[in-house]
């Protein structure tokens, strides 16, 4: 959907979404005020919401407030404007925006975001590998809150962890650290040692510099400290994918002791 009052800015925001037509089915509406915005979003599932902030009868902050009382309330909404102030920041980071464009802006801008929500929606093999069966659930749970798409496969020890991967095509691995027998230090290693490519995270309530060098040493691609939360995810899978960082997104290091060295510094 793209609401704007102004038809320059749809039909800019059109032709960035048509470069993709040729790859999938897309169908746009377009709503020229906030009202009418809205209602397309009660009237039926919208994907992607490109959403101007100063409309008539209802700004962009109103209509993405509203929106989680819709059938599109998962959908992902960039806020666009020539400006950003803090209310207004506040307001659609609050109600989950994902980012905002600053106007003036091209088609191609609009392409690279459709872009990197069909990375999202396209499904990624994933093991979990935890000794803890309640923390194996929990991880299942944040995995399916993200906005990324899992095939989510779990193991309870580094040995298991090593026999689906010998049997399995995994993009990626989440390992606890502290685990019986190996650890996922040395699970790290080994799976190196078959792979590249595969993409590993540790999990750990511990994010020590020593550690962390550790895990940067045998090839580890990033930290997740215990709590996490599906913004957290994102940000891993922004890192992994090597795209860009959305502005109301979640923001840090993958190893954290990059940050507390560039604070010393």
């Amino acid at each position: 959907m793209i609401a704007d009052d102004s038809s320059i800015a749809r039909d800019i925001v059109a032709e960035g979404i048509q470069a993709h037509r040729g790859e999938r089915y897309i169908e746009i509406e377009q709503a020229s005020n906030g009202r009418a915005a809205l209602e397309i979003l009660q009237a039926k599932r919208i994907d992607v919401a490109f959403v101007d902030i100063h409309m008539p009868g209802l700004n962009g902050p109103e209509v993405v407030s509203a929106m989680r009382d819709t059938q599109s309330n998962d959908c992902l909404t960039v806020a666009m404007s020539s400006s950003l102030d803090d209310k207004a920041e506040s307001v659609l980071k609050r109600f989950g925006a994902y980012h905002f464009l600053q106007k003036p802006f091209g088609p191609a801008e609009i392409s690279e975001i459709i872009a990197t929500y069909r990375m999202m929606t396209r499904s990624y093999p994933i093991l979990v590998v935890d000794d803890s069966g309640t923390m194996r659930k929990l991880t299942r749970k944040v995995l399916e809150s993200s906005r990324f798409e899992f095939e989510i496969s779990d193991a309870d020890s580094a040995d298991a962890a090593l026999k689906a991967l010998s049997r399995g095509k995994f993009e990626l691995v989440l390992t606890d650290f502290h685990m019986p027998g190996i650890d996922g230090l040395e699970l790290a290693g080994s799976i190196r040692d078959l792979s590249s490519k595969v993409g590993i995270y540790m999990m750990s309530t511990n994010d020590t510099t020593y550690l962390e060098r550790s895990a940067a040493f045998v090839g580890i691609s990033g930290f997740l400290k215990k709590p996490f939360n599906a913004a957290d995810i994102d940000m891993l899978m922004h890192d992994y994918l090597e795209i860009d960082k959305p502005k109301f997104g979640k923001v840090r290091d993958v190893f954290s002791f990059i940050e507390r060295e560039r604070k010393a510094s």
